[in-house]
Parts: C-alpha cells; sequence; structure tokens
C-alpha cells in the first residue's frame, strides 16, 4: 500500500518525536528491518504480501489472514502473568498451545507455517508474531504501530489463561489484570482487536449458527478495514458483532458484550471517534507487542528504516590471489529523496584511503511506507591494501551530496575470511564450502550450517514451528594463494529450505549465508592471475587513483569475468532452447516457484529436482513437469532474453517464453546440443525413437543440430514416420497424460465421496496434521493409519476418525474442488468440505463413483472437458500427422450461446485486452491462481480493493493499482482464452490479460 507524502512525513515526524536515532549498521535488528520493511520489489522479502490486500487470504474464502495475525498476536500475549517471574509475554509459546482448547481456529497453526519461511537465527518466530501485528493494522489501513525486535521464543507452552467467549466480566478483568492492563485497557484492545475478523461458524458454532452466513463467517463488523466501525455499530446501531448479539446472547458466549459494558460503555463511547480510536489501538497494541519479560529480554529502539543500508556485500578472492571482487548492494531510502547518483569512498586494510568506487542502479522496492533503490556495486580491488570500511555519497537531483558514514564509524567489511562462493556447492545432501583465509590467522578455519527442522515430537500436537539445528567441522587447509589460505569443509544436511552457513577463524567470520543459492557444483580457486582484458572494473596489476578518488585500471591484465549465456547444463540438466507456452496451458505444468528477485536456473533446478523438465520464464518463474504440455514448441533462442535476478550471467526465459531443461538421461546417448553462442538461432527439434528412453506421456525431445535459421519448429510424431505437426509433442506410441480426477483407492482406504463437516465439531475429529506446501492424499493416509476414516480438506488439511461425527453428510461431488498442493492430480476438499476415504470396500453410490482418467469425473467436479489444464491430446498410431485437438461440452445458458466480454464485473468495469509489462508483471500487487476453475469473479474477489485487475492464461488473476511500464491495449481478439470456471467468460491469454478497473 502506498500512502501520501503526508501520512509519510506524519510518520517521519512520529519517529523524530520519538527520539530514535539511526542504528548503526551491523545490528541485531537488521534481518527484521529487511522483513519489515521490503515488502515488494528488488531484494525483497514478501512478508506483507501475505496479508495485502487487506481483505486477502491465500488459505481460501472465510479467511482474512490479517485478522489473523492480529488475533495471533493476542492469543501468544494473552497467557502472560506480570505478578510472577519469568512472566511470559509475546514469546511464541503458542506454537505449543495450539491443542490446549484455548487456541480453536486453523488461523493460528497456518499463521506459524507462515512466519516458519522468515524464521531463523536472527529473526525469531515471537518477533514475527509482533510484527505481524504492525503489518495485519498497516494493510488494513490502521495507525502505524512502533515496532522493537529483541523478542526470544520460548521453548515450552505458557500458562492456561486465553479470555474465552463464556468467560463473566469479573474473570475477564481479573485474566486482563493478570496481563498487566486494567479494566480501560482491556475494553480498548478488545475493541482494537475485533475491528478485524469475525467469528467462523465451525468453529464456534453457539456463536454463529453454521449455514446462517456466507462461507460461515460473521464479522465483527460491517467492514474488512481497520477502522472504529466496531465501535460505531456497537452504540449507534446495526449491531452485528455475533460476541455481541444474536445466538451468542442465549449461549452466553456474548463476551464483547461483557467486556464493553465494564465501565458503562464510556470507553467504547470515547472510541466512535476515529481519531481517537485510531491514536488508542496505537497505543494499546504497541503495548501488547512489547509485552516481555524484561528480565529476559531487551527490546532494541523503535526500529525504523534505515536511510542508507549495505545489502549483500561479498568478498571473493579471484584466481591468482592479486585481487579481491567486491560486490553487493546499497540501499536508499527514497521515500522523500529523489537520487542522481550514488558512490562510495573506501579505506584499505590498513585504514588508508582506497579510492572511491561508482555504483549502477539494481532495482527498486517499496514497503507499507516507503521506497527504496539499490545501488549494485561491483570493483575489483588489489588483494594486498584491499578494504576494510566506506562512506557512502547520495547526491540527489539538484546536486546536493548527502553524506553517510554509519554514525561516525564507516560502513565495516572484513576480509579476514572470505566464503568462496564461486566454488562452494549444494548437492545430494551435502554442501561443500570454500573459504579464503588471511595467512596472518593462526586459528583454524571451521565451518558450521544451519538447518530448519521438522518438529517431530508429540505429533499430531508437533508445533508447526520447526527447531534450528547447527552442525560444525573444522575446515582442511589447502594451497596459499596471495595472501590466503585456502580452506574447505563438508557437512551433511537433511532440510534444504533455509539452510544457512558460515565460515570462521578467531574473532572473524562470514557468516549468515543463504545455501540454497550455491550452484551444485563446486571447483577450485585458480593458482594463475588471468591474462584476459575483460574485466568489467580494474586490472589486477596495476591500480592507481586519480586525483578525484575514482579507481582506474593502467594494465591491460584484467581478470577475466564471467560472460552471459545460456547455460549448457545444470546438475543432471541438460539445456534443451528457448521454448514457448502451451496451449491454453503451461508448458509446464505439474510444480511452480517464485523469486522475482533472486532466481537463478540452480535454484529452478533444485526446485523442480526429480522432475524430467524445468523451465524459467519472466524472470523469476520456476516451472516443472514431467511432460511438455501440447503447443510448447521451440522458438529463437534470442526471445530468451531475460537476465536473472540471482545470476547477472544466466538467462531466465522472458515473458511466455521459458529457459527449458531436460533430466540428461532422457536425451539421445548420440545427441548434440546447439550452440549457443549470440550469432546461432536454435530453432528446430527432433524426437528421439529410442526405447531406451523413458519419460511419462511424451517422448525425449532434443536440439537439432541440422540448422541454425529460424523456422517452424516440428516435431516427429511416431518412430515410423518422418511427417510431421507444428502444433504437438506428442508421440504416437506415448502412453496419455495424467489428469485430474477421484481417486477411488488409496492406500487400503477406498473413496467414499465429499462430505460435510459436522454439525459442532469436526467430523474426523481423532486426529489432524496440516501441510499446506505439499498435501497429497497419499500423506493424509499414511498419517490417518490405524483410523478407520480420514479426509482431506481446504486443500492441506488432513483428519482421522473412527466415526463420522454428527451433521457430518455427503455433499456436491463439485463441492470438493481444491487441488491438492502436493499433487495435482488429486482432489483434496474445499472449505468445510472433506474428500472422504474409508479402510475396506467402498460404500459410496455409484453415481459418485469415477475414475482418475474419466472426462466424467471433471464433469463432475463442474469442470469442462474444454479446460485447457486437463485435456489430453494424444496423436494416432498411423503415419500421418494432425492438429491439437479437444473435445468440447456445450454448458452455455439458455440466453448466451458462447463467451463474451463482460461489461461489468461487481464494482469494476472492462478496461479491455492489456498487455503486459516491459520485462515485469503489468500488474504487482498481488497474484492468485486457479487454473482449473478461474472466473471473472473470483479474480474480481480476490482483488477487492485494487484499481485494476485482469485474469491471464485462463488461470491467473493480477491485481494492481497501476499499469506498470510498457502495458498497452490490445486487440480484443487477442484475449480468447475462454475461463476454466465458466466457458462463457473469456480469461485473457499468453501475456494477455483480460482486464477491468474499479468504478
Amino acid at each position: 500500500m502506498k500512502l501520501c507524502l503526508t501520512t509519510l512525513g506524519l510518520f517521519a515526524i512520529f519517529l523524530v518525536g520519538l527520539g530514535e536515532a539511526q542504528v548503526t549498521w551491523p545490528n541485531a535488528i537488521d534481518e527484521l528491518e529487511d522483513v519489515m520493511f521490503l515488502n515488494s520489489g528488488y531484494r525483497s522479502r514478501g512478508f506483507g504480501a501475505h496479508v495485502t490486500p487487506c481483505s486477502f487470504s491465500e488459505f481460501g474464502a472465510g479467511r482474512q489472514t490479517a485478522a489473523e495475525w492480529l488475533r495471533i498476536g493476542f492469543h501468544d500475549m494473552a497467557t502472560t502473568n506480570v505478578f510472577f517471574a519469568p512472566h511470559g509475554g509475546v514469546d511464541g509459546s503458542i506454537q505449543f498451545e495450539l491443542n490446549d482448547g484455548e487456541n480453536i481456529g486453523l488461523g493460528f497453526n497456518t499463521t506459524l507455517h507462515t512466519y516458519s519461511n522468515f524464521f531463523n537465527s536472527e529473526l525469531s518466530i515471537a518477533d514475527l508474531i509482533a510484527l505481524g501485528v504492525y503489518a495485519s493494522v498497516r494493510t488494513c489501513s490502521g495507525p502505524i504501530i512502533p515496532m522493537r525486535g529483541g523478542r526470544i521464543d520460548a521453548t515450552i507452552a505458557g500458562p492456561m489463561g486465553v479470555p474465552q467467549p463464556q468467560n463473566v466480566q469479573g474473570t475477564l478483568i481479573s485474566q486482563f489484570e493478570r496481563m498487566g492492563f486494567n479494566k480501560t485497557e482491556m475494553i480498548q484492545m478488545t475493541a482494537c482487536g475485533h475491528t478485524l475478523g469475525g467469528v467462523h461458524a465451525g468453529d464456534f458454532p453457539d456463536i454463529v449458527a453454521p449455514g446462517t452466513v456466507t462461507n460461515d463467517f460473521q464479522l465483527f463488523d460491517s467492514t474488512l478495514t481497520f477502522d472504529n466501525d466496531i465501535a460505531t455499530r456497537y452504540i449507534n446501531g446495526p449491531d452485528t458483532d455475533p460476541l455481541a448479539v444474536g445466538i451468542s446472547i442465549a449461549a452466553t458466549r456474548n463476551s464483547d458484550t461483557v467486556t464493553f459494558t465494564a465501565d458503562g460503555n464510556v470507553t467504547l463511547q470515547a472510541l466512535t471517534n476515529a481519531a481517537t480510536f485510531n491514536s488508542v489501538c496505537q497505543n494499546i497494541l504497541q503495548r501488547m507487542i512489547e509485552t516481555v519479560d524484561p528480565s529476559i529480554v531487551t527490546l532494541s529502539p523503535i526500529i525504523a528504516p534505515y536511510e542508507v543500508k549495505p545489502e549483500g556485500l561479498q568478498l571473493t578472492l579471484l584466481s591468482g590471489g592479486a585481487t579481491i571482487s567486491f560486490t553487493g548492494d546499497i540501499r536508499v531510502r527514497t521515500t522523500a529523496r529523489s537520487v542522481s547518483s550514488v558512490s562510495i569512498t573506501y579505506l584499505d586494510r590498513n585504514g588508508a584511503a582506497g579510492g572511491t568506487i561508482t555504483t549502477t542502479v539494481s532495482g527498486t522496492a517499496s514497503g507499507f511506507d516507503d521506497t527504496f533503490t539499490f545501488y549494485g556495486i561491483n570493483a575489483n580491488l588489489p588483494s594486498t591494501t584491499s578494504i576494510s570500511s566506506f562512506t557512502v555519497f547520495v547526491t540527489d537531483t539538484s546536486g546536493t551530496v548527502e553524506t553517510f558514514n554509519n554514525n561516525g564509524a564507516g560502513f565495516p567489511i572484513s576480509d579476514s575470511v572470505i566464503v568462496q562462493t564461486p566454488q562452494s556447492c549444494l548437492s545430494d545432501g551435502n554442501i561443500t564450502v570454500i573459504a579464503a583465509v588471511r595467512a596472518t590467522l593462526t586459528t583454524p578455519a571451521s565451518f558450521n550450517i544451519t538447518e530448519k527442522v521438522p518438529s517431530t515430537a508429540g505429533k499430531p500436537t508437533v508445533s508447526p514451528v520447526p527447531s534450528l539445528v547447527s552442525t560444525s567441522t573444522t575446515m582442511v587447509q589447502g594451497a596459499a594463494i596471495g595472501p590466503y589460505n585456502i580452506y574447505s569443509g563438508s557437512l551433511s544436511y537433511n532440510y534444504s529450505t533455509g539452510l544457512k552457513y558460515g565460515v570462521g577463524s578467531g574473532a572473524f567470520a562470514d557468516t549468515f549465508k543463504d545455501a540454497t543459492l550455491l550452484g551444485t557444483a563446486c571447483s577450485t580457486v585458480g593458482t594463475t592471475i588471468p591474462s584476459s582484458t575483460s574485466s568489467v572494473v580494474l586490472s589486477t596489476s596495476s591500480v592507481t587513483t586519480s586525483t578525484t578518488g575514482v579507481i582506474t585500471s593502467t594494465s591491460s591484465s584484467a581478470t577475466a569475468t564471467p560472460t552471459l549465456t545460456h547455460k549448457a547444463t545444470v546438475g543432471p540438466y541438460t539445456f534443451l532452447g528457448c521454448y514457448t507456452e502451451a496451449t491454453n496451458m503451461r508448458a509446464l505444468s505439474s510444480e511452480s516457484f517464485y523469486n522475482y528477485t533472486g532466481m537463478t536456473i540452480e535454484q529452478c533446478e533444485g526446485d523442480c529436482a526429480g522432475y524430467s523438465y524445468f523451465g524459467v520464464e519472466y524472470g523469476g518463474e520456476c516451472y516443472c513437469g514431467n511432460v511438455i504440455n501440447t503447443g510448447s514448441v521451440l522458438t529463437a533462442l534470442s526471445d530468451c532474453s531475460f537476465i536473472c535476478p540471482g545470476n547477472p550471467y544466466e538467462y531466465c526465459g522472458a515473458g511466455v517464453r521459458l529457459e527449458m531443461y531436460e533430466l540428461t538421461s532422457l536425451l539421445s546417448t548420440s545427441s548434440a546440443l546447439q550452440s549457443t553462442s549470440s550469432s546461432s538461432v536454435v530453432s528446430s527439434f527432433s524426437v528421439v525413437s529410442s526405447t531406451s528412453t523413458a519419460k511419462s506421456s511424451s517422448s525425449s525431445v532434443v536440439l537439432s543440430t541440422s540448422t541454425t535459421q529460424s523456422s517452424s519448429s516440428s516435431v516427429v510424431l511416431s518412430t515410423s514416420t518422418s511427417q510431421t505437426s507444428v502444433t504437438s509433442t506428442s508421440s504416437s506410441s506415448s502412453a496419455p497424460s495424467q489428469t485430474l480426477g477421484i481417486k477411488q483407492t488409496v492406500a487400503g482406504y477406498t473413496f467414499q465421496g465429499c462430505y460435510t463437516e459436522a454439525t459442532s465439531e469436526r467430523a474426523l475429529s481423532a486426529a489432524s496434521f496440516y501441510d499446506y506446501p505439499a498435501m497429497t492424499l497419499e500423506e493424509c493416509a499414511a498419517d490417518c493409519v490405524g483410523y478407520t476414516y480420514w479426509g482431506v480438506e481446504y486443500g492441506g488439511e488432513c483428519y482421522c476418525g473412527n466415526v463420522i461425527n454428527s451433521g457430518s453428510v455427503p455433499a456436491a461431488l463439485t463441492d470438493c474442488s481444491f487441488i491438492c498442493p502436493g499433487n495435482p492430480y488429486e482432489y483434496c476438499g474445499a472449505g468445510n468440505r472433506l474428500d472422504l476415504y474409508k479402510i475396506g470396500t467402498s460404500t459410496a453410490s455409484s453415481s459418485s463413483s469415477t475414475t482418475s482418467t474419466s472426462t466424467s469425473s471433471l464433469a463432475s467436479r463442474g469442470i469442462s472437458s474444454t479446460s485447457s489444464t486437463l485435456s489430453t491430446v494424444v496423436s494416432s498410431s498411423t503415419s500421418q500427422t494432425s492438429t491439437t485437438s479437444t473435445s468440447t461440452t456445450s454448458s452455455a445458458a439458455p440466453t448466451q450461446t458462447g463467451p463474451a466480454i463482460k461489461p461489468t464485473i461487481g464494482n469494476y468495469s472492462y478496461y479491455g485486452c492489456q498487455t503486459e509489462g516491459t520485462n515485469i508483471r503489468a500488474l504487482t500487487g498481488a497474484v492468485y491462481f486457479n487454473y482449473p476453475a478461474m472466473t471473472l469473479e473470483q479474480c474480481a474477489g480476490d482483488c477487492d480493493g485494487y484499481k485494476y485487475w485482469g485474469v491471464e492464461y485462463g488461470g491467473e488473476c493480477y491485481c494492481g493499482n497501476s499499469w506498470n511500464t510498457g502495458s498497452v491495449n490490445a486487440s480484443e481478439t487477442d484475449c480468447w482464452f475462454t475461463c476454466p470456471g465458466n466457458p462463457l467468460e473469456y480469461c485473457g491469454a499468453g501475456n494477455r490479460l483480460s482486464a477491468y478497473y474499479l468504478t
């Protein structure tokens, strides 16, 4: 969310008024500061994206993540007892309290799963819980909650004591006093907490009757935003707060009424003033997240964004040891600053003047209230003198120069211990790290890793938060190169996600490195100084400093630099070429991953390990699959022109173009790769007919070595013929592709149908497990071994039981529409709906029985066989060619015989068929995917509050408040994909959005 400068100015005044000085870098709050302020753009951390816009939830309808983040902050704090030591506070203990009966609902579990992605040795779960309160209030247009860092995570559950809806007034007052808040503050905190979110009927059926409100979710007030509607509607009416009116009264669960009347509504009456409400909430919520045990925790000063902050600084000893590469970024806060240029002046390792290094713009980023520009450093320094610290000079557009010297200390950088990232590697459960250590250091070098290990004790009450487990080893000293000794060390690991590593020697270290950015092949540091003249910055043999302090080169013996190229091999994969997307679907549709700030070919290869193919598109999008879907064909190599954001020497596809790789074992041993030089254009491929090649649903595809001319791509359709088709990649001898459908049996269990939840409890209540990133039916079956029934709900929730509880009844198969995140060919229930299985033979009626690959199962789910993600094309066994075709079924309403442009969708009007931007998505506010069932109405709901939204590729929904550079209006006929969830609507096309604007 962007705010006007007036608001930003007030924030600046607010911070100045508190007397908070800029902290000295590096600082203990650096990781927290990054996560707090870099929500989108270059080097963004994406924390705020989970609650943007305010109404958003990635877990389906009837959820509001911002409300859940606000709620978990209170529940974590609420077990505090200020009369005893240690007295708790915001300490992350809620991760061990999810099954104590006081923390009902999935929101706490899913929130902790989300926070776990950001959790590491420098950022605690407790700080993330506090940060979640700041982010949720800010994204919903509430006040800026001052944020401090330094909270320490608990290792066990706290005592019972979270206020419950049935508690009487005296109990509630006593509970808040135990937390350190008086009666007035109790009322304030309740009102400020209940301005967001509501009550779920499934969790509290005696407060909200199931089936009486949309999605069984009743809001506390009439808005989704942070405002005083909760107070004004209570005082002036009409009040719809389920904790104040309705069936909660008879059930004595109307705790908001009990709380608000504790002082005769005096406090709540004051909160009907909007300014008062914001001021009070800012204060009380700050106090809530700053409730910590002072004997254990010392909170930092209030965190304000750095005006200037180094990011990702890295030294690397180059071949021969005479030169050190210095790279990284300088982040400059541009909220109220217009920058012309940025340079740094550095001191050498002995404190003498070293020279000046100019920078170039790397990218921009933004948070809720601030914008930033990153200025890249890429310089080579003599290893004998090197660098020890630097000062930053920021020149604005008027010519005024600001000097930033890190509170007089200079920004430090040590060259005593250097991790050699180009030579280090990560592969097959083993990490090998190479480091250069100054020969003057006598302490042996050590190497350590920190893994995020899933908690395993006490399942299913296992904590959603992983444990941090560190391992270290002494490194082996090798050759001396220049003034450095080279060390190496290896360690095995079990979990690569979030894996960090570092090297130390005595008081010096190079630590907190992201292991997933390493390549898969290690190498050695060269002992010879290169003679190439292609160095970007300066030579290695003679460096002088001009009178202006700018580093200049005086020799031709420069250090060789990597060359931007299409990588021929990455791990076990071989480059196939530049491929188009498929017809009406993704070329690779099994899994997808996104990293617009740091994607590399190696990262995508790691994400897609085990798949036959992977490809990188749009710079930051990684796709995996075992088959290249119909319509994806080889195109000109020059089409894949986007440079990888995580490695400027690699290409990462382009718009509707994939940098495509295939498992080398699937390629013909006699085939050779086409040259990837800039003078060549790979434009054709052939199908290998060798029977030794194994691949699901299509023959192996390799690059042709017979041509470099641009021509239509072709495929050999059968091993017995040379005739071709320009639209199909299927072999006549290929097995049909797997399709989405109902699995009749899973691990000895038989499908029973789509079932509702029970009346006042879960349909299956014996045990529960959660895996939103990767749930499959097989995983749930394994978790529920020994139980009579199990079912998957909401895509990632697994429930077990020996009986189906009262009120759970069969529902329409179309209700269970969520696709399993771990297997795109399986269904995993939906909101309040379970795909239910029972041990042994089926008792379901034959009318609900389908096969996993039949089109009838697709129809039963409300999905037309024309849905592009589900169609399969198998060419005939004859020697003739055939073009791609799909079967169609008519589901048109009587008043409409075919798809048409809808002029209005809710509060939005049709904007036109819009292209994507130049090297960037046209709309970058938020993104949602639903390839099986996207509709215009769904996208409008997902993007509610944004100025623009558009649907692309049939199943991709993009939101934003402005169109990015390069996005222009296209021909209406360009947007021709029909929506998979409504074949009477248009949902864009490849690189085209059916776009709407807020009216």
